[in-house]
């Protein structure tokens, strides 16, 4: 073989292990992309079914407003309904701002800062909900004793000392369940984001 035939095949097998290099590195992401994909699903799922939820109750109370006397009722049951309106909303966009970044597009160390970004905008939104979910808990209760019959029963001592702290630690303790699922799968998601970085 003379000098030239070597060179011009060593360029030529030089070009296809880059070729091959590049479509590695495709596959790579696009697999990692997946697996980020996969990794925010495990959230989207309980916050859909959380939305379908609240929107349920929200039209079961737009429906029921007008069957309220207390002016009080009526005013709580209009909050209630707007926060069951809202709170999904805001959640799936806020979900939404994390499944949007696109890992083949982006170089690692941007996508990195915008993750951590879009992670800290969830996790103070997530923090606000659990709050208002708790003032929600309490609100609830008395437009729903009234639709059911029972307009007194916030007069009682019993939905004081029982109900409300009973319905505040369920909230707090489905809330810390929540976040334990969704811290895990964040940190997932940033692993598997920090690994092609």
């Amino acid at each position: 073989m003379e000098l030239d035939e070597m060179k011009s095949l060593w360029e030529n097998l030089s070009g296809k292990v880059e070729n091959l290099e590049k479509i590695k590195k495709e596959e790579l992401m696009k697999m990692t992309e997946k697996k980020y994909q996969n990794r925010l699903s495990s959230i989207y799922l309980p916050e859909i079914l959380g939305s379908v939820i609240c929107f349920g109750y929200a039209g079961f109370f737009v429906f029921q407003i007008a069957k309220l006397e207390l002016p009080i009722n009526q005013i709580l049951a209009v909050f209630n309904t707007t926060v069951m309106v809202i709170l999904p909303i805001i959640s799936l966009w806020s979900l939404a701002r994390l499944n949007r970044l696109k890992i083949t597009d982006e170089s690692p160390s941007v996508l990195v800062e915008k993750f951590k970004k879009e992670k800290t905008f969830f996790w103070k939104f997530q923090r606000f909900n659990l709050i208002l979910s708790g003032l929600f808990a309490i609100s609830i209760l008395p437009p729903l004793a009234e639709l059911f019959g029972k307009k007194d029963l916030v007069l009682q001592p019993t939905f004081w000392l029982v109900y409300v702290p009973v319905g505040l630690i369920c909230i707090y303790v489905f809330g810390r369940l929540t976040f334990r699922k969704y811290d895990r799968s964040l940190k997932e998601a940033q692993q598997l984001i920090e690994g092609i970085a």
